[in-house]
């Protein structure tokens, strides 16, 4: 595998459709070179899972981690045990979720394609976490995620080891929702795009995210427009909402609303691709049904 060295850049981070912008620093490793240990201190035994074989590629911006992976089952069964072997984390959660895993570089134009990702939040980004119901949205421990359908990842062929939990989009979306909730505007607002990020064809978790458009602030208001829009077509609902919002509103926000408005109205049908997506969750359903599990969602019911 060609392996590229590390590229380490300051950037300007534009906070999740927030119109608000912050300086950090961010990282990108293209291949499997194998990573510091000394960077991941607060996760005993982590490294043969970061450093596994299959890693394609990985990011680190202010304490938020990715590692993609590109794998046959195999490879993933490999790097299950490895996880499951992390004896000091108390919290093993796996997500499987239909589709096929694409993320872009930090040039903005090539696509790295992997089948599953290792979610590491610390750092600075770790203190989400520790906002009002933050850990409910931002894990405090290490997650797996696998993309099944069009990867070469075989759901039936996928062996769960013991310590390991199966969490469905289901039971993430829940979590999620309480979150909404909180008493700290941040979890509310980029909430609202972390729940979207997770099944943008889900009518029940658009109904959630819609109901904060009447926040009581406008920041707020501002990410929900924006998380309410990806949805496109399924969206076509709230446009009498919108354009009752539009009057009053300051102009960053009535700009967003108007956007917003355009891009629904402009939204493709995607029935087909929600069709595929929901078969694909039925049988990833099923194979949750045949698992045992060990500790499931402890993470969430401990936060606060």
């Amino acid at each position: 595998m060609i392996i590229k060295a590390s590229k380490f850049v300051f950037i300007v981070v534009f906070v999740m459709f927030s119109g608000q912008f912050a300086f950090g620093m961010a990282t990108e490793t293209h291949g499997n070179k194998p990573l510091n240990a000394l960077n991941f201190k607060s996760f005993p035994g982590i490294m043969p899972v970061v450093n596994h074989q299959s890693r394609v590629y990985h990011t680190w911006c202010n304490g938020n981690e990715f590692c993609y992976y590109r794998s046959d089952t195999a490879g993933l069964n490999d790097a299950l045990k490895k996880f499951a072997a992390m004896d000091e984390m108390a919290v093993r959660e796996v997500v499987f979720r239909p589709g096929k895993g694409q993320v872009k570089a930090f040039d903005g134009k090539t696509a790295i394609h992997y089948d599953w990702y290792f979610h590491i939040v610390g750092g600075i980004a770790r203190a989400s976490s520790k906002r009002d119901k933050g850990a409910l949205i931002w894990s405090r421990s290490p997650m797996m995620v696998v993309y099944i359908g069009d990867g070469q990842i075989e759901l039936d062929k996928i062996k769960i080891p013991k310590g390991v939990t199966v969490v469905q989009l289901a039971d993430l979306s829940k979590r999620y929702i309480k979150a909404f909730d909180s008493k700290e505007k941040n979890v509310r607002g980029w909430g609202s795009h972390r729940l979207a990020d997770l099944d943008l064809y889900n009518t029940d978790n658009l109904t959630a995210i819609a109901k904060l458009l009447d926040d009581e602030d406008s920041w707020v208001r501002l990410n929900v427009v924006g998380a309410v829009a990806r949805y496109g077509k399924l969206a076509e609902g709230l446009l009498p909402k919108l354009n009752a919002m539009l009057p009053g509103s300051n102009e960053n926000l009535k700009k967003k609303i108007q956007q917003a408005i355009q891009q629904i109205k402009a939204a493709k049908d995607n029935a087909k691709a929600a069709k595929k997506h929901n078969e694909i969750l039925k049988k990833i359903s099923k194979f949750f049904k045949k698992q045992p599990q060990d500790a499931p969602n402890r993470v969430n019911t401990e936060a606060k």
